[in-house]
């Protein structure tokens, strides 16, 4: 499984960390959730997060609202 890039808005880190706690107990698999850290970006609040995660498209099936903040 490659990982997958997401840029998501501050405010729902916490949402997609509780979705990614279902979706691991249901599928059996460790997303291994990752912020990327990146020195040259803005430590504002309300900047979004870029994470990297090892899901499958069984995840996007189940919460299609964090299909859009996949980064190519």
């Amino acid at each position: 499984m490659n990982p997958i890039r997401l840029r998501v808005p501050h405010h729902e880190a916490a949402d997609l960390r509780d979705d990614l706690t279902v979706w691991a107990s249901i599928s059996g698999i460790d997303p291994r959730l990752t912020v990327i850290s990146e020195r040259w970006k803005t430590t504002n609040d309300k900047s979004p997060i870029q994470y990297l995660v090892f899901v499958n498209e069984s995840f996007f099936e189940q919460f299609q609202e964090w299909r859009p903040y996949i980064q190519q």
